[in-house]
């Protein structure tokens, strides 16, 4: 009888450490962003997207491409904020939002450029020549912060809830430049039927990691296992694989 309860006893402590170990639903957000994320008919393709399936199906998630979903951006970071068990991606990791999250990655990196028409011939050679313009913003994005750490104040943004409704205020020439990163200007414009090549970077405004967004509750192991498997895509080569699969998709110059 003392063999029996032993035994019941450990396997109810090997079940309760499964348990303890096991990843719980997470609610998986991400926004349009070529090459990085987008839909290709009903299916999320993209960058990131295939390196977050990847990680979902190694770490043990139940979770797949399927339960990813692709809202507007403010509605995704409110809820990143304010709920466990979400995760949004691709987000810049700043010195503003480092404490806000936890964070896995980096995915990539990502150079964020002020972009104008070019029949306006803007020249921006440091941050004090920033103080005169209008610049499109979206809510919550980290366009906003890039352009607070260059002194700019709130009352020179037009603010929207997508970099497409930026770029046609931008052609309409309601606003001086937007903040965006050059492919996913390129790809925004040729979507809109506007001419990407009426338009040029006037000046080069951050540089910064791209990483997974975690719930700034997220236990430590749920971080350290997914951190983990990223690493270990990188070291055996599927993330460069990842990365030419999408190759045409870059428009970059």
């Amino acid at each position: 009888m003392k063999k029996i309860f032993v035994f019941v006893f450990t396997l109810l402590i090997a079940s309760s450490s499964v348990g303890a170990n096991s990843l719980p639903k997470f609610t998986i957000m991400t926004e349009d962003w070529v090459p990085y994320q987008f839909k290709e008919g009903s299916e999320l393709r993209g960058i990131a997207v295939d390196l977050m399936v990847e990680m979902l199906e190694r770490t043990g998630s139940t979770e797949t491409r399927k339960d990813i979903q692709m809202l507007p951006w403010a509605r995704a970071y409110r809820n990143l904020q304010v709920k466990e068990n979400t995760v949004l991606f691709s987000m810049t990791r700043s010195s503003e939002r480092e404490n806000l999250f936890r964070w896995v990655g980096p995915i990539f990196q990502n150079t964020t450029y002020l972009i104008a028409a070019k029949k306006k011939n803007i020249r921006i050679s440091s941050s004090d020549d920033l103080r005169n313009y209008r610049f499109g913003t979206i809510y919550d994005d980290a366009s906003e912060m890039f352009l607070s750490r260059h002194g700019v104040s709130k009352s020179q943004f037009l603010r929207n809830s997508s970099a497409k409704s930026n770029l046609r205020m931008l052609e309409r020439d309601r606003m001086d430049m937007i903040v965006s990163g050059w492919e996913g200007f390129i790809s925004d414009a040729t979507e809109t039927g506007i001419d990407p090549s009426d338009f040029e970077r006037v000046y080069t405004i951050d540089v910064s990691e791209i990483s997974v967004a975690f719930h700034r509750n997220t236990p430590d192991w749920i971080i350290q296992r997914f951190q983990k498997v990223l690493d270990d895509i990188k070291a055996e080569g599927l993330y460069d694989r990842i990365f030419e699969k999408y190759k045409a998709f870059s428009r970059d110059e």
